[in-house]
């Protein structure tokens, strides 16, 4: 086996496989859990930071993948906390937004709403006014009903509220809290796009996507973290800052995004010796507590030799905990 050494004051976990007889893929991720203060990224303490994930990991009910897995691609964004009403009175709805380079993720939060028996069909109430409302996959489209006595489960989002297969179905059931700007419930018969901030349990497609690509699609969204947008294609379209509006009833929030490029990985096979750069592979932002945890994922391979030593060191020069 190959000896791994992590020389990082940070988490770390390596992991080998087998893709053939004589090769061998090998996988280190590292995480680092920063404190935002006053707009700069401070490495927290080893007792605060989070763990380096080695199978499924759930916080605050969304379920968060293994860290080590060589069939991550992309950069995933994933955000925890809650539509705030600004200044803290309440209000009928709040426009959240999440944007990092290229990533652009905006809903809108909108008070609880019923559907009610008017003359010539349904009506949606008016919004009830709220002060701080979950993001959770539970407020977005989607739920389950029953029909011929059998449930029947909104196929990428089981979890949601607002889906119905008959006017009887839709009677007294709640609206979504969620809905895209430009697609917006409007007959209980609708059947928009789920707004997800996370991960449905179901498959959550991407608007417009060619359908002759749909199998490539699929197997790419079974390892990833988050929603499509909120999946950066390379850590280069992140940005600089992670903005975010709705969260906090005092105004939008930035937090820095963490250097790109992680430790590396040196690895020594017999007399033969290379360096693998680790890069970032998921952002996780946890809000209220003012803290990002960021995953660096490192891939390589090399020959399987009888008798032959095999090591990886984990360095990085330059960064330590401040």
């Amino acid at each position: 086996p190959m000896r791994f050494t992590n020389r990082t004051p940070y988490p770390a976990r390596f992991e080998a496989g087998s893709p053939g007889d004589a090769e061998m893929l090998g996988c280190v991720a590292c995480k680092v859990t920063y404190f935002v203060e006053e707009n700069r990224l401070v490495p927290a303490p080893e007792d605060e930071s989070w763990p380096v994930f080695d199978t499924v990991f759930v916080h605050e009910g969304v379920r968060l993948g293994p860290d080590v897995d060589f069939r991550r691609d992309g950069v995933d964004v994933v955000v925890f906390g809650r539509a705030m009403a600004p200044g803290g009175s309440a209000t009928p709805h709040v426009l959240v937004t999440i944007e990092c380079g290229s990533l652009r993720h905006q809903v809108w939060a909108i008070g609880d709403r019923r559907w009610v028996k008017v003359a010539g069909g349904l009506l949606a109430t008016d919004p009830e006014p709220f002060v701080e409302m979950p993001l959770s996959n539970d407020r977005a489209f989607g739920g389950k009903v029953s029909m011929d006595g059998m449930e029947v489960a909104h196929p990428a989002n089981p979890d949601g509220r607002g889906f119905a297969l008959s006017e009887e179905d839709a009677v007294g059931a709640f609206l979504p809290n969620l809905e895209w700007p430009d697609d917006r419930l409007m007959r209980w018969s609708d059947q928009p796009r789920p707004t997800c901030f996370f991960k449905p349990r179901g498959f959550l497609d991407e608007p417009g996507a060619p359908p002759e690509e749909f199998p490539r699609r699929l197997m790419e969204a079974a390892f990833r973290q988050s929603v499509p947008s909120l999946v950066a294609a390379t850590p280069d379209d992140l940005g600089d800052a992670l903005t975010l509006s709705g969260f906090d009833p005092e105004g939008t929030l930035a937090f820095p995004v963490p250097p790109r490029r992680g430790p590396v990985v040196h690895v020594a096979v017999g007399s033969l010796r290379s360096r693998f750069p680790a890069a970032l592979s998921s952002l996780v932002a946890l809000v209220p507590e003012g803290v990002v945890v960021a995953t660096y994922l490192a891939l390589f391979r090399y020959l399987f030799r009888p008798e032959e030593i095999r090591t990886a060191e984990l360095l990085w020069e330059g960064h330590d905990r401040g």
